[in-house]
């Protein structure tokens, strides 16, 4: 079988520095490869063949440098492309077919250096439009708010599903004992996001409220959170909206302390 420095190998052949391989040949350097052939420094391949220096990859062929890949074939340099062909230096392809320089595009045909792409056949150079709560702005406003919103959301993101959990408890990796079968929505019903969206930090809700294109329908429908319903602290069993707790502290002095 020429199996070398590699775990968990079963019924495969030329297996070289590998972790958790099974049923697969011409196998390097990668880690949980199930029923594939030429697999080269890849992570989380099942049932796929030439697959290079890329993870995530299922029931796919030809796959280089690309992340998230199913159903594929002939995919290089891309990401989270599922069930497509013909994909090159491409981000966020669904069933799609040529798709060569383009970002999301979507159950298209022959697409090149284009933007935001859903059922066109043929189509070329389609520019990037930028917007904010649905108004349309330009590069520089929308990269203003674009920083401003991270620099206030800090280390946070909304979390869909139980992802990140499994990632921390498996000591910081997508890697090793990491069970992708594990992942999980939080959300019950996929129209109500309040479940991902309700430890958003307050400094992040404050920064964008006070946007001009701001829209507090918008935000209630993609984040669940109504900012025009006052939130509620509760103190010695009575609840108080943070307006009221502001005023109360308002007039109060500063404890200095003698204590050396």
């Amino acid at each position: 079988m020429s199996i070398s420095n590699s775990n968990g190998v079963d019924g495969s052949y030329s297996v070289n520095w590998s972790n958790g391989v099974d049923g697969s040949n011409g196998v390097n350097g990668s880690n949980g490869v199930n029923g594939s052939n030429g697999v080269n420094r890849s992570y989380g391949v099942n049932w796929s063949n030439g697959v290079n220096r890329s993870y995530s990859v299922n029931r796919s062929y030809g796959v280089n440098g690309s992340n998230g890949v199913n159903g594929s074939y002939g995919v290089d340099g891309s990401y989270s492309v599922n069930w497509s062909y013909g994909v090159n230096g491409s981000n966020g392809v669904d069933g799609s077919y040529g798709v060569n320089r383009s970002y999301g595009v979507n159950g298209s045909y022959g697409v090149i250096n284009s933007f935001g792409v859903d059922k066109a056949i043929f189509l070329a150079d389609k520019e990037r439009t930028y917007s904010i709560f649905g108004h349309e702005v330009g590069e520089t406003r929308f990269d203003e708010v674009w920083d401003g919103l991270y620099d206030a959301l800090g280390d946070w993101f909304p979390k869909v599903n139980n992802a990140y959990t499994l990632y921390i408890a498996n000591n910081n990796s997508w890697q090793g004992g990491f069970e992708a079968d594990n992942i999980q929505s939080v959300l019950t019903n996929n129209d109500e996001p309040y479940e991902a969206w309700k430890d958003m930090p307050q400094a992040a809700i404050d920064y964008v409220k006070d946007l001009p294109e701001f829209n507090a329908d918008i935000f209630k429908r993609v984040t669940g959170l109504d900012v025009n319903k006052p939130e509620l602290i509760e103190i010695g069993g009575q609840k108080y909206s943070r307006v009221e707790i502001e005023a109360k502290l308002k007039d109060l002095k500063p404890i200095i302390s003698n204590a050396i």
